[in-house]
């Protein structure tokens, strides 16, 4: 619509200033060596007019076969370049793939063709010799890639990934923090940095660039806290180790502070508590802790807040545990053991059925099974809550989400060295179980399990994981179960 009122307006001012040089047409008088040449003026401006268009495209024509070299020349340069950053794409693309031979190929076509390309080749070539295990070439590349500003960068990663491989954290951490100082916004860089401090216990350092991870997004603020925590628990057993007990403790209270959910902070702190002669504020500790999540490792540290308690007074003593949580199941299963260990069977069926109602799990079967063998001796109703224990869902334990591994007790690294990468979960029915662990542990006593032989019928229920068959043995009878907690050791 626009180019048509513009053609609009232009023919109509054409039209005006025809009309206008034909009402006024003038007179123009040319005399150049003895000739007169009279005409008007509008004649005389279309000559003028011609004579310059002509001139234009004479102009045009001349300058097109002067230049015409240099133009094919810059054509095949172009041609060249888009050929080699063709081939220098298709070669990156068959290195990140893994495919040796194009790569290699690629690299070759893009080389030839991009002569002083250097960024984008120094990548390929690097990936190439990667791909074909000549690390000392590799190495060359990305050392090359340290004098080109826009490839500085990747040359640190490449550099920092190759020291990680070999194992010289020392050296990857010093490239992590170069890298850190030229782009400090980075995701990778970030998240690599802090890995790698977390790694070699640089723990200050490490909770500096906690804040960034949470503003970059790379973190949520949960689990920033959590690994805040875990990193002053770490300062605090550092501490420990060199006797300096006050500033340790000071330092467990405050990541129990910052995470009271966590029970292996909340016992660490309640342990130095007590050694710092403070029973009455690691007992709060353990209370406050199971008040904002029941764990079996706290009921541990409750149990053993008294040393050489009589059974009947430790169970009284935990009735504590459940009024903090009287709907969790948890509270009335370590009472109800309480009550178990201490003789009162009566009560302790009561405690066990109330958990039951509110959860039921393999090891609250397990518990059932032996109450039954002591209060009545009847096996067959012990092997009839065996075998429901291998359909009950399994005890939450801490589970390494790095290789999957069921662990005995809380590590702050998982299996292949990652920070934080141990969690309290309800684990797969096929898990790996570690060979030190054995099920039907005892939280709070050392009262045998007459059912430890004891083992259900295959016929009963369809087949499951290793784990859990294992953790539906008892202990056998006479044996001395350990403080373990059952929770941690089921699988």
């Amino acid at each position: 619509m626009t180019r048509i009122l513009l053609f609009l307006v232009f023919s109509t001012a054409a039209a005006l200033l025809a009309a206008w040089f034909a009402d006024h047409p003038g007179r123009v008088l040319v005399e150049w060596m003895g000739v007169e040449i009279e005409t008007s003026f509008a004649l005389l401006f279309l000559a003028v007019l011609l004579l310059v268009l002509l001139g234009v495209v004479a102009f045009e024509i001349v300058h097109g076969f002067v230049t015409l070299p240099r133009r094919l020349r810059e054509r095949r340069a172009r041609k060249r370049l888009e050929r080699g950053y063709q081939a220098l794409t298709t070669g990156l693309v068959a290195a990140a793939a893994g495919d040796l031979a194009n790569a290699r190929y690629y690299a070759r076509q893009a080389a030839r063709l991009l002569d002083g390309e250097r960024a984008g080749l120094l990548l390929l070539t690097a990936q190439t010799a990667q791909l074909e295990g000549n690390d000392e070439e590799a190495l060359r590349r990305f050392r090359a890639m340290l004098k080109e500003p826009e490839t500085h960068l990747l040359g640190l990663r490449g550099l920092l990934a190759h020291a990680m491989k070999d194992g010289d954290l020392d050296r990857a951490l010093e490239l992590a923090r170069e890298a850190y100082r030229r782009s400090p916004s980075t995701p990778w860089v970030l998240t690599t940095l802090f890995d790698l401090l977390t790694r070699a216990e640089r723990w200050e350092e490490a909770l500096a660039h906690l804040g960034e991870l949470v503003d970059a997004k790379l973190l949520t603020p949960s689990d920033a806290r959590r690994k805040r925590a875990i990193m002053l628990s770490m300062m605090a057993r550092a501490a420990e180790r060199a006797e300096r007990l006050g500033e340790a403790f000071e330092l467990a209270r405050r990541a129990f502070r910052t995470a009271p959910g966590f029970a292996p902070l909340a016992v660490h702190a309640a342990k130095l508590a007590t050694r710092l002669g403070r029973d009455r504020l690691a007992r709060r500790i353990l209370e406050r802790a199971w008040r904002a999540e029941p764990h079996p490792d706290l009921a541990r540290a409750y149990a053993a807040l008294v040393p050489d308690e009589p059974p009947l007074a430790r169970a009284k003593r935990l009735e504590r545990l459940r009024s903090l949580r009287p709907y969790d199941a948890l509270s009335y299963l370590v009472l109800g053991e309480a009550y178990l260990v201490a003789g009162e069977f009566r009560e302790a069926r009561h405690l066990l059925g109330r958990a039951r109602e509110l959860g039921p799990t393999v090891r609250l079967y397990q518990l059932l099974a032996d109450l039954e063998l002591l209060e009545t001796g009847d096996e067959a109703r012990a092997q009839e809550w065996l075998e429901k224990a291998l359909d009950a869902p399994l005890d939450r334990a801490w589970m390494c989400r790095e290789t999957g591994e069921i662990l005995p007790e809380w590590k702050p690294f998982g299996g292949n060295g990652g920070f934080d990468a141990v969690h309290w979960v309800e684990p797969p029915r096929v898990s790996r179980l570690p060979a030190e662990l054995r099920p039907t542990r005892y939280l709070v006593g050392e009262r045998p399990s007459p059912a430890r032989e004891m083992v259900p019928r295959e016929a009963a229920a369809p087949p499951v994981a290793a784990s859990s068959k294992e953790e539906s043995r008892l202990p056998a009878k006479g044996e001395s179960p350990g403080g373990r907690a059952p929770a941690a050791d089921a699988a």
